[in-house]
Parts: structure tokens; sequence; C-alpha cells
């Protein structure tokens, strides 16, 4: 049987709550900001009557199983902007919400379902069509056409997100600019996006599932990855195809400056964590993770809906005495699958990821990977960085 030796959850759920019950004396709860970006947005676009061609509003609810239509059709490439604000709260009570970029979703048309970056991103329609969103957790999703996971059981969420649709005359990087002069907090950071992307190093990209970020890029060393996420989540992937043997080892170094978590992570609203994984051809993926004090060897299933079928994660890592230092790992792959899943065991190795997540107490997580390599008696293959 496979090993579960995570303690039990009730200490770590009493002392989240009693530090959100802090959090919310000190007055550091998330507010309703409803209107505030139409306040804000108002008086720039008035003085962009050149550029903008027309600016709608969107509430997205969570909750039901239907996209929320805007109401517009998109022609070929349209140029937009999409800016956000809101908060869809898991608990609001204890101030447990997910961002605009958590969950908020779109599609145009029949091209795959898309996440906001940001508190805003701007897209140029390739074939146009009616635009639809969706306020959703990561994990609601069967496929990338938006289609939802049935039978997914979830606690009623709350709140909402509002959207601004603009539509712009000229190109993206001309009205971006235009608009960054008129209202610098608003657009700026849209146009430092589009000029200037936060990319993930050759090889990677981020898991469909939980959309695209700004959680990862290359160091500016050439050798190392970057990771920083606060208030987001995402799971970068790097494919391979590697059998699985006795033999198959992954290797890594990193350097963690900072944990998203002061609690332990093994709750769902305390489950904010970094950790590199390997995922395996039967749709399962292993996770060593750094806790902030669950001790090392703690094996336990992710306490998420839908990924409680498919992720196990096992701490390598403890506390914070050694946090801002290079420290190396190596794990035997097969032998950590048979004690932390066990069962038939998979072929192969499809790939690794790198998992950030500070979605639910919203805090700061940072650290850097380097040297990320799965080896055999075959050889040596480098995950590049």
């Amino acid at each position: 049987m496979p090993v579960r030796n995570a303690p039990s959850t009730l200490s770590a759920t009493l002392r989240f709550m009693g530090s959100r019950l802090m959090h919310r004396l000190r007055g550091n709860a998330s507010r309703d900001t409803a209107g505030v970006l139409k306040d804000q947005l108002h008086p720039a676009l008035g003085k962009l009557d050149q550029y903008v061609q027309r600016c709608d509003w969107v509430e997205v609810k969570p909750g039901g199983e239907a996209w929320t239509d805007s109401g517009l059709d998109l022609p070929r490439g349209a140029r937009i902007s999409l800016l956000a604000e809101g908060m869809v709260y898991v608990s609001r009570a204890f101030d447990v919400a997910i961002t605009p970029k958590v969950g908020l979703w779109f599609r145009i048309g029949e091209a795959p379902l898309a996440k906001i970056v940001g508190k805003g991103c701007s897209v140029v329609t390739v074939d146009g069509g009616r635009l639809c969103f969706t306020a959703k957790p990561p994990g609601e999703f069967a496929d990338a056409a938006g289609r939802f996971e049935a039978n997914l059981s979830r606690a009623p969420l709350q709140g909402g997100y509002r959207v601004a649709v603009i539509q712009w005359r000229e190109s993206l990087d001309e009205s971006l600019a235009a608009a960054a002069s008129a209202s610098p907090v608003l657009f700026s950071p849209l146009l430092d996006r589009q000029r200037h992307p936060v990319l993930p190093p050759q090889g990677w990209h981020y898991l469909w599932r939980l959309g695209q970020g700004e959680i990862y890029r290359p160091h500016q060393d050439g050798h190392a990855l970057c990771c920083h996420t606060r208030g987001d989540v995402g799971i970068l992937q790097y494919p391979l195809h590697r059998a699985l043997t006795a033999d198959t080892r992954l290797s890594w170094e990193w350097l963690v400056e900072q944990l998203p978590s002061a609690l332990p992570e093994h709750t769902q609203p305390t489950h904010d964590y970094l950790s590199i994984a390997v995922e395996f051809d039967n749709g399962l993926d292993l996770t060593w993770m750094w806790s902030c004090e669950l001790p090392v060897d703690t094996i336990f299933q992710c306490p998420l809906p839908w990924w409680d079928q498919r992720e196990t994660h096992w701490v390598v890592r403890s506390d914070t005495q050694q946090l801002g230092q290079w420290l190396s790992e190596d794990r035997a792959v097969l032998a950590d699958y048979e004690r932390a899943i066990g069962g038939v065991l998979p072929k192969n190795i499809v790939a690794v990821w790198l998992i950030a997540n500070t979605a639910f107490q919203r805090g700061e997580g940072r650290c850097l990977y380097r040297g990320i390599t799965l080896s055999d008696v075959a050889g040596t293959v480098p995950v590049k960085g």
C-alpha cells in the first residue's frame, strides 16, 4: 500500500482559521472594488477617441456549467485588451479568494480557452468569433476547448469578476503606447507585456489546464531558471520520453528564497508551495516539494479536487533554515513511485514539471532551479533551464 504519513489536517486548519481572522482584524482582507476600474478607465478612454473603437463591460459570476456570453462577435484580426477586477471567494469569511489571473478564462469562437494574464492582457484574434468568459478554479476543465469536468465536488463560490473589453482601431503597440501615456497605471503593464513578454525558457511551456502566466523566466546568467509567484498558480512542463527503470534518477539544484506558505501545505486553503515533479504515461505525477514545516519524507495526496486523483506530494526539504542556499537533490524515481503511489507501474516518464502555487493565501514564493537531469544506465538527459 502507498505510504500516507502526513499529520492530521485539523491542527493546520485551526491555525489557518486563526491566522485569517487576525488577517481580517488587521484590515488586510480583500475588499470589493466594484466600479474602481470603471472610474479609472473612463477618463483615460476619453483621451483616446482616435484609438478606441468601443469598450464593453462584462460581469462574470462563478459556478454553473455555461460560459458567460459577452454579446460580442469579434472579427478576424480584432485587436482587443481585457482589463479585470474583482475576486472569486472560496471562503469570504477567511478571505480565501482567487484573483482574475488565477480564475478568469476566455475563449473566442472555436479557439482554445485562455486565461487572462495579470490584471489585463491583449490579443489579436486569429479567426474571430463570439467572446465568452468563465470564472473557474484550476482543474475545472475537461479539455482545452473549454468543456467542464463532470462530478467535481466543490463548495459554492461567491463574488465575481468585472471585465472591460476594449477594441482598438490601430495596432496594439501604437494603441497601448497612447493608452499608457493617458493612464500609466492601467496601461503601462499591458504595453510592457506586449513589448517584453515574460516567457519561459525554450523547450518549456505552461500546462493548459492552469493557463499562461508570468511566473517562470530564464535567469540572466543563462544557466538557471527563475520562479517568482505571487497570488497566482502555474505549472511549467518540459515534454520528453524516457523509460522508467530501476536506475532512473531525477537530479536538480534549487535555491529557494521564499516559501509561499507559513502553514503546513496539506490542506486545501494552505496548499501554496514550490516543487518539481515528473509526469508518467498513466496520467499521474509525483512531485517533490519544500515544506515550511511538514517533516522530510512526509507523503500525501494533493488536497485539491481533480488533482487528488492524479498528484502525490513528497516533502524533500523542510523549514526555513536553508533558504537562500543552493542545494542538490537526487531521487530514485521508480523507488519513490512504488512507495508513494504503488500499483501497476508506468512504463515511461513523459514530462518534467515545475509547480508554483500561491493562489489561496495570495502570498509570494521565489526560487531558482538549475542542473535538472534525468539519468539511467543509458545516459543522462539534461532538462534545459
